[in-house]
């Protein structure tokens, strides 16, 4: 017979205790003496009392047992609540119970901590604690027909099963190997003899004193995915009893007061905000140099990810869309605007609910700390035209970024995309999106005119709020249709926008123009029409076609506002950072124009920490040019918005583009000086040598490459300076096995020609010991 330590606490409850003393009747029945069985056990962990149904503990693992004793259909799975359907009255009811398996999963993960912590305390030596978590359930009128198993009998790690198969389950289990005594000390660990006769109670000195620390009652598990602004992982809650959602900001490398500063701000503002459509912040926290924020956990997937597994209707599209707005209204009353509305941050939970996630970039209206004008935080697929521009941003925003999510719902397409950021940024500042009813034909017009409404490029010509835009939305979802519409005439949309906003009145037009000024003005008008798309079409074909690298940078500093959303591949040193808000970072980057002395500047934006970058010198930046600004002298700064920003070792990485490359390979030595000739670049303005040179001697040695020359059918080819300010030193003291690299620049030469020999040293270095080094190189 199985050995009962402990018996069931009469705390368990009415419905509960009478299946936990079936399960330990079957217990003592049943299993072999050489398993011990703990019922009721009470866990101190990390500050709280975890309270588990039984712990089996045999030479072959701990079985930690949930008990359930209920009957009917049971429906659920590895997500989300499990459902029993309870017949009342001739009427099935479901009922939610949780979800047991995760909750198993969890003790089972608390225990196996705990006993592997105490044991290599108590022993100073380490064991592997097998632990099994399993869910029984009791009642003999039990349906589990309807359970999702990620495999046969279990879902994730939990064995889900009746009582008439647990026994079985222990038995044939072969993880574990422990003796007798370790079994015994495992119990002993787990409730100490002298405290078996009761359930233990913890003082609340003793939970005070252990709970000072927020951390004290969470505990983290598996990461979930990147957040604005940190890393968001599952953990647990032990003194509420339920998942939570932690997200981690690491600042140990960064600038702490401002990242502090925005960690709080971003936790001050999420804690405010208690709404059913908006995830829920509950805690935050710092711990050794961590800052912790505890959110709601939503047991489900973000928007981008469902709409991508599931086919989403327009009745379903407009639902989503209301639900976001009722959360938006309700921040927007509290003068908070997200500015950050993607599909990534609208979670779509298992039972159908709308939640608003992540306010990390949000702003409190008229905060001017949390405005940095001209970065434009957001993220560029959704950003509004006044981000894009650096224009003080509003709640409309937020009603534009909510357009967007119904425009993806309703056609699976961003209204605004494109190749690279620049293309996007020209469409959402300049074009207008192609209609809805082109890529779904159950769009009706009212439905378009709503999401073509809340895209309008002028704030002003949106929904006035993001009531307004939830009144419309759920008249469509009820009716089908608009009782009216608001706002904007459309009529204005044969006009160039520039001239809008000076003709918002019908009345106002008609009563100052006359009917001869009139004709005349529409002739302009047309002409007007006609140059923009003329000039809007040669924008097109240079952003298609042309972009800028450091070759040709020179062009964009002649006129910066002609090449607005052209491309731009270039690579520079960080001088400055300018500005930090948020997840948005400006910095100011010199770069070497090809065939100019001196530097140019860069304004660089780019939606990433400055954290990422602090350790780097050189960037080499992606992107596009969209804005101009002044820093120094008055003199017109271009701004690019970055795609990307990549951090580059050393600063011998290809600036100017290669015509021709070869990889010589070739190897030159004297007294244990080697230098290894590994490539040359032939580009437009210079030949690039990349040399790496090595020591193999056993002393110190002084390697001496002074005015490298290119020989080619008679023609001499000599050192130059370049364009990007580095130097290869013509006397290099290396040590022992050291080595170093650069690349030396020649005058540009003639790769058609096949051949060349390159000699590295004058002969006036014979005087300091060393001859030249001489490579022939053929390709």
């Amino acid at each position: 017979m199985g050995r009962i330590l402990k018996q069931v606490s009469k705390i368990s409850g009415v419905y509960g205790q009478p299946g936990e003393e079936k399960v330990s009747r079957i217990l003592a029945e049943k299993l072999p003496d050489d398993y011990v069985v703990l019922n009721s056990p009470r866990i101190y962990y990390h500050g709280a009392t975890i309270d588990i149904d039984h712990i089996v503990i045999g030479p072959n693992g701990v079985f930690v047992i949930e008990t359930k004793n209920m009957q009917g259909l049971i429906m659920g799975g590895l997500m989300g609540n499990w459902v029993q359907e309870r017949k009342r009255t001739g009427k099935n009811r479901k009922v939610k119970i949780g979800n047991p398996a995760n909750q198993v999963n969890q003790y089972g993960k608390i225990v196996r901590s705990y006993l592997g912590s105490r044991f290599s305390y108590e022993t100073g030596s380490k064991i592997n604690i097998k632990v099994y978590p399993v869910v029984v359930f009791v009642n003999e009128d039990i349906d589990l027909s309807q359970i999702v198993h990620t495999k046969p009998g279990y879902v994730g790690r939990v064995k889900v099963l009746t009582i008439d198969e647990l026994i079985d389950f222990i038995e044939r289990r072969e993880g574990g190997s422990y003796s007798p005594e370790e079994i015994s000390m495992f119990a002993e660990l787990v409730v100490p003899e002298n405290q078996r006769d009761q359930t233990v109670y913890y003082s609340l000195e003793e939970l005070k004193e252990y709970n000072e620390g927020s951390d004290s009652r969470y505990e983290i598990f598996e990461e979930l995915g990147q957040g604005s602004f940190g890393v968001v992982y599952r953990g647990f809650d032990y003194k509420l009893d339920e998942e939570i959602a932690i997200k981690i900001l690491p600042l140990s490398k960064q600038n702490i007061q401002n990242a502090v500063g925005r960690f709080y701000r971003e936790a001050r503002i999420a804690s405010g905000l208690h709404h059913e459509n908006i995830v829920g912040v509950n805690d935050y926290y710092e711990k050794n140099g961590e800052y912790y924020i505890v959110m709601e956990f939503i047991d489900g997937m973000t928007l981008d990810k469902y709409k991508r597994e599931n086919t989403v209707s327009v009745p379903e599209a407009l639902k989503i869309t209301g639900e976001v707005c009722k959360g938006l209204v309700y921040a927007h009353e509290k003068q908070v605007i997200h500015r950050d509305l993607k599909p990534s941050n609208i979670l779509i939970s298992y039972d159908g609910n709308v939640k608003i996630t992540d306010f990390g970039i949000a702003k409190i209206a008229d905060s001017k700390d949390l405005t940095l004008e001209g970065t434009g935080a957001g993220t560029p697929i959704i950003m509004s035209p006044e981000q894009i521009s650096g224009a003080p941003v509003t709640e409309k925003s937020d009603i534009f970024a909510a357009g967007s999510l119904l425009y993806y719902l309703v056609t699976g397409k961003m209204p605004f995309d494109g190749e690279h950021i620049g293309e996007i940024l020209q469409k959402i500042t300049r074009m207008e999106p192609v209609s809805p009813k082109k890529y779904n034909s159950e769009v009706s017009d009212d439905l378009e005119y709503v999401i073509l409404k809340a895209l309008e490029k002028n704030p002003e010509d949106r929904f006035k709020n993001a009531a307004e835009f939830l009144k419309a939305v759920e008249e469509l979802l009820n009716t089908g249709k608009l009782t009216s519409r608001p706002g904007k005439k459309r009529w204005l949309k044969i006009f160039p926008g520039k001239f809008r906003p000076f003709m918002r009145s019908e009345r106002s037009l008609f009563t100052t123009v006359t009917i001869v000024s009139l004709v005349v003005f529409i002739g302009i008008l047309g002409l007007q029409v006609y140059r923009d798309s003329r000039e809007l079409a040669r924008e097109a074909v240079l952003t298609k076609q042309y972009g800028f690298t450091n070759e040709n940078l020179q062009l964009l500093y002649e006129n910066p506002r002609l090449y607005m959303g052209l491309p731009i591949n270039v690579v520079g040193r960080i001088d400055k950072v300018i500005q930090v808000n948020q997840n948005n970072t400006q910095f100011s980057v010199s770069v070497k124009i090809s065939g100019q002395s001196g530097n140019e500047s860069l304004i660089i934006s780019y939606n990433q920490p400055h954290f990422s970058l602090q350790f780097a010198s050189y960037v080499k930046i992606t992107g596009s040019i969209q804005h101009i600004s002044r820093i120094q002298s008055n003199k017109e700064t271009p701004v690019v918005i970055a795609d990307k920003v990549e951090a580059i070792e050393d600063p011998w990485s290809i600036l100017a583009p290669s015509q021709y490359t070869i990889y010589p390979d070739k190897t030159a030595q004297q007294n244990g000086k080697v230098v290894h000739l590994e490539k040359v670049e032939f580009a437009e303005q210079e030949t690039r040598l990349y040399v790496r040179v090595r020591n193999e001697a056993d002393t110190s040695e002084v390697l001496v490459l002074s005015n490298p020359v290119g020989f080619q059918e008679g023609t001499e080819y000599h050192e130059t300076k370049n364009n990007y300010g580095w130097d290869f030193p013509a006397i290099i003291q290396l040590q022992p096995q050291q080595e170093a690299r650069g690349v030396m620049f020649l005058e540009p030469m003639d790769r058609h020609r096949n051949a060349v020999t390159f000699v590295l040293g004058s002969t006036n270095d014979i005087l300091m010991g060393q001859k030249p080094y001489v490579f022939d190189v053929k390709w």
